[in-house]
C-alpha cells in the first residue's frame, strides 16, 4: 500500500490515539507511524503498549527503547540514534526507516542496515516546527525503497509516485473537517484509492 499514515499525538483532534490507529487500520493502512514528541509519561506508555497488541508491525519515532520494549519498528532523524546502533536494539526484524533531507544525506543513507528511507520535505510543510530546506520534485534513486514526506496532497501525489517513491507519508491532509474518526478512516480509504489507481496506471503505461 503506498499510503503511510503519521499519527502526531499533537494533531489527533482531540481523539484517542488508539482510536485514530484503529480508524487509519479500518481505512486500508499498513504502514503507520505514531509520532509523540511530548514526554513518554506512565499514560503515555499504557496507551503505546495498547497500540502495539493492536497492531504489531507499528513504527514508533525517534524511541529505540520504547520501540524495542513494545516490539515495534522505528523511524529516526538525522540527529537521533544513528541507525546501525538502532538497528542492534530493535533487532533484524523490525521496520527501520530514516530520514533523509538531500541527496548527499540519501547517498551516504544506502549502506545503511535500513528497512526504507524518508526523504522530504518535498513540498512546504506546516507539520514541523522547524522544517527542513524543500527537496521539490526530482527523480530519486535508492537501493531502499523511498517514502516521500512533506506537503503531499492528492493533487500532488501523482507526480511524486513517479519520481521513484514507493509511498507517501501524510500527516494532516488526512484530517479534514468536521474532524471525525469517520470522516479520518474515510481520508485513508480515499487516499489509498487514488495512491493505487495511480500506480496501477502507471505500471500500465507503455514505455
Amino acid at each position: 500500500m503506498p499510503l503511510y499514515p503519521i499519527l502526531d499525538t499533537a494533531q489527533l483532534h482531540g481523539h484517542p490515539l488508539e482510536d485514530v490507529l484503529a480508524a487509519a487500520m479500518d481505512g486500508g493502512a499498513a504502514w503507520i507511524q505514531i509520532r509523540h514528541k511530548a514526554d513518554f509519561t506512565r499514560d503515555f506508555l499504557k496507551t503505546l503498549e495498547a497500540c502495539a497488541k493492536r497492531k504489531r508491525d507499528l513504527i514508533l519515532n525517534d524511541r529505540a527503547d520504547y520501540a524495542a520494549l513494545f516490539g515495534l519498528g522505528l523511524h529516526v532523524g538525522q540527529t537521533d540514534l544513528p541507525a546501525a546502533a538502532a538497528r542492534e536494539i530493535i533487532g533484524p526484524n523490525a521496520i527501520l526507516g530514516l530520514s533523509t533531507h538531500n541527496a548527499a544525506q540519501l547517498a551516504a543513507a544506502q549502506n545503511l542496515p535500513v528497512s526504507y528511507l524518508a526523504i522530504g520535505p518535498i513540498f512546504a510543510t506546516q507539520s514541523k516546527a522547524n522544517p527542513d530546506p524543500v527537496v521539490g520534485l526530482q527523480t530519486f534513486q535508492s537501493r531502499h525503497p523511498l517514502v516521500a514526506i512533506g506537503g503531499i496532497t492528492l493533487d500532488n501525489a501523482g507526480p511524486v509516485l513517479s519520481s521513484g517513491i514507493e509511498k507517501v507519508a501524510v500527516i494532516s491532509a488526512l484530517w479534514q473537517a468536521p474532524y471525525t474518526l469517520k470522516s479520518f478512516s474515510d481520508n485513508v480509504t480515499r487516499w489509498q484509492h487514488h495512491l493505487n489507481s495511480f500506480k496501477g496506471s502507471a505500471s500500465s503505461t507503455p514505455p
